[in-house]
């Protein structure tokens, strides 16, 4: 399991009356619920609030609501008795059960079922709950913790999510501002992600040159601080000096895309895989047309429909250790996958069906 971010305490001034809130706050057990756009840092203020509490010692929980389906996340949350459900094989202990004593950290409440935010409000009135196929009430102290980045207020409004729930959960409202609006707070956070990816990649980067700290600090930073640890994780993998520079950051200062090609192919698979994740589609798009310039005809203008959206999910390609033509047998044989028919494939790409084919089946041996 991947170890949680140590938390950074920030310098800029909303982020400072934030953690003055909880310190008048953090000695009772009153729900919180932290607004803020998406990736703005609300685990690692619900973190600091369970490691400033009387709770520090007793468990942190979270559950993003949105990644289960309804009848999952019940099950996340509460547990269930064997045969409560065709999966359930055997009694699992749920999220309050875990967190019992400690802090329960709900991720994306609005995306919970009715059915889910009912037994919530339930556990908030009586601190009881049942196992999904259970009968035993079960007895639990929790201090819970929400958070969401939508309009909670409108989610209510069109009866999305309970009135009455809101108004449990809501006993404190803490609303993290988004990093463009504290860019004060880009330096530290900069300096904490080199730390943790120096160790990652086994580099030994020491800072960040002016030039590309004020290119950060002008961004817009949509992602909020996780783009920002993701946009320093592939600069630090990138890095060919002891200090970060412009080159560094293809996302920001994509002008310099060309320099990461030759740097990409030194890279370990695993390493290239996690650079790729990190990227802005735009981004990846910009990679993936100057590799395209090296191929012939018509796979020059690849770039042009080598990276949508498909089910939601960006395709990706490793294509650090292939030649040429198996990039081309890649890229046919992924498409073939994601399309219905021949025609649509070929039409994603831009060529003719005989061509996709050719591409799809080539061998070494028909060098």
């Amino acid at each position: 399991m991947k170890q949680q971010p140590a938390f950074i305490q920030l310098p800029s001034a909303p982020m400072l009356a934030i953690y003055n809130i909880i310190q008048q706050v953090v000695t009772s057990n009153i729900p919180i619920l932290i607004t803020g756009e998406t990736g703005v840092g609300k685990e690692g203020i619900a973190r600091y609030i369970h490691e400033t509490s009387p709770r520090r010692d007793k468990p942190f929980i979270a559950i993003n609501c949105g990644r289960f389906s309804a009848e999952l996340l019940q099950s996340e949350l509460f547990g269930h008795e064997a045969g409560a459900f065709t999966s359930a094989i055997r009694q699992r202990q749920g999220a309050f059960e875990a967190a019992n004593s400690g802090v329960l950290f709900l991720d994306e409440v609005p995306e919970m079922s009715l059915d889910a935010q009912k037994m919530i409000l339930r556990v908030l009135d009586t601190a009881t709950f049942t196992r999904l196929g259970g009968n035993d009430p079960l007895t639990v102290d929790v201090h819970i913790i929400a958070a969401t980045n939508r309009d909670i207020v409108k989610t209510v409004a069109a009866r999305e999510f309970r009135e009455d729930l809101y108004y449990r959960l809501n006993g404190m409202m803490l609303h993290l501002p988004p990093l463009r609006e504290r860019t004060e707070d880009i330096v530290p956070l900069v300096a904490a992600f080199i730390n943790e990816f120096n160790a990652e990649y086994g580099k030994n980067v020491a800072g960040i040159n002016s030039e590309a700290l004020k290119k950060l600090e002008q961004a817009a930073w949509p992602g909020n601080i996780r783009q920002l640890r993701s946009t320093v994780q592939t600069a630090v993998a990138l890095a060919t000096t002891d200090e970060l520079e412009l080159k560094d950051f293809p996302d920001i200062y994509p002008e310099f895309v060309q320099t990461l090609i030759p740097i990409w192919q030194t890279l370990p698979p695993e390493t290239q895989h996690a650079i790729w994740e990190t990227l802005h589609p735009e981004t990846q798009h910009t990679i993936m047309h100057e590799f395209s310039t090296w191929l012939p005809e018509p796979w020059q203008n690849m770039h042009v429909s080598y990276t949508p959206r498909i089910g939601g999910k960006m395709e990706s390609i490793n294509i650090g250790d292939l030649n040429q033509n198996q990039i081309l047998r890649a890229v046919a044989q992924k498409r073939i996958e994601q399309y219905t028919s021949l025609r649509e494939a070929a039409e994603s790409l831009n060529i003719d069906i005989r061509t996709l084919q050719k591409y799809a089946h080539w061998r070494e041996s028909d060098n």
